[in-house]
């Protein structure tokens, strides 16, 4: 899949979302479907992530902890085609009417993805990833808190289709707009979203397929221990 069409963005009925526990997943799951995605040799592309916060308005940050990206690649002549990929998490904007890309951090980067002889979607994880924290977007959809993860490929394949960022269904765990956005798409240089697959965008799934592990800051076990402190204080005084 080669092509993508701009998404004309809805209110919050665009959003999918599933809570989320306290477990340390906190955006993932949902089914495959047929279909992948490759913006190309050069270009980022980032798919949308929101994961349930508290209304206390003090969980304004999630500290990435770890990722798992799944990459569909198709055999040719017997054998994959390999590539190389490099997996960003990014801070999320939003003015009130755009959404963009803020701080950009690289957490995973490989020349190779492997050789193989039959198709597969290969999951590639992060390992674990330390000293990243973002700052969440919490303005634009209530009680959600939103952040990118951005795939790029690398190497004289990046631009082969036979590779390519797999295509899915609505998560199970947090929430996402069905879309995805893109760093410099046929070297424009610039961040734009949304992009979503189908006529009209979106009437086709245009989620991609990516589990992330974090930790939101503070966590709700930190915020239960602040509110004792303030009541001990209160106390001796």
């Amino acid at each position: 899949m080669s092509t993508f069409q701009k998404l004309a963005l809805g209110s919050l009925a665009a959003i999918a979302f599933a809570s989320t526990s306290s477990a340390a997943l906190v955006y993932g799951g949902g089914t495959e479907t047929g279909s992948r995605f490759n913006a190309g040799a050069g270009a980022i592309t980032y798919m949308n992530c929101f994961t349930a916060i508290d209304g206390t308005g003090a969980q304004t940050q999630l500290a990435v902890d770890s990722a798992i990206v799944g990459i569909r690649r198709l055999v040719a002549s017997g054998a994959l085609i390999d590539v190389g990929m490099n997996i960003y998490a990014a801070e999320m904007t939003f003015d009130g009417v755009n959404f963009g890309r803020g701080a950009n951090y690289q957490i995973y980067s490989s020349a190779s993805l492997g050789a193989g002889a039959a198709s597969v979607t290969q999951l590639v994880n992060t390992g674990a990833v330390s000293g990243v924290t973002l700052n969440l977007e919490t303005v634009s959809n209530a009680g959600l808190g939103g952040w990118w993860i951005g795939v790029e490929f690398t190497g004289a394949n990046a631009a082969n289709t036979a590779n390519g960022w797999r295509v899915m269904n609505a998560p199970t765990t947090g929430a996402s707009i069905n879309a995805f956005g893109g760093f410099n798409f046929s070297g424009s240089g610039v961040f734009a979203a949304f992009f979503a697959f189908g006529t009209p965008p979106g009437s086709s799934p245009s989620r991609l397929m990516v589990d992330v592990n974090g930790t939101l800051v503070p966590a709700p076990g930190a915020i239960a221990l602040l509110g004792l402190a303030g009541l001990v204080g209160r106390r001796r005084r």
